[in-house]
């Protein structure tokens, strides 16, 4: 119903609402309960933070380079964006410290969220079903 409201008033303010930004939340495994601050999900997509509170290690999935999602997280989370990013894992690499794995869908990153209870990953708002706890939402 939200997402229905905003595209109205984007309509009639005269804007499309296929060019709005979709809304981000980072989510994690049903089990996973604990809901993370922006500062946390910083250190644990830059691999500073790798084990859940349980010792369990920590799974960061990113979507991939170039898309709107990941564009948002990147700008939300670290307050830049992928090629700031690209010479501080240049660094980490000669340490064997390797970035997050990669999916190519927001459809991806959940199914595998969903089966992965040490993934982390982020999405559309939209897409978020009962398969994922949210434990993030930007302000």
């Amino acid at each position: 119903m939200r997402t229905l409201s905003f595209a109205l008033l984007l309509l009639l303010l005269g804007c499309d609402p296929a060019l709005a930004e979709p809304s981000l939340v980072v989510i994690t495994h049903p089990s996973r309960s604990a809901q993370l601050s922006a500062g946390e999900l910083a250190r644990i997509y830059l691999k500073k933070k790798r084990f859940w509170k349980d010792g369990k290690p920590i799974v960061p999935i990113n979507r991939e380079a170039g898309s709107t999602i990941r564009d948002i997280f990147e700008r939300d989370i670290f307050d830049r964006v992928s090629p700031d990013l690209v010479g501080y894992w240049n660094r980490r690499y000669f340490h064997g410290v390797f970035p997050p794995a990669t999916l190519e869908s927001d459809e991806a990153v959940k199914r595998y969220v969903a089966s992965d209870p040490n993934a982390v990953g982020y999405i559309a708002s939209d897409d978020v079903d009962d398969s994922v706890h949210v434990v993030y939402t930007p302000d």
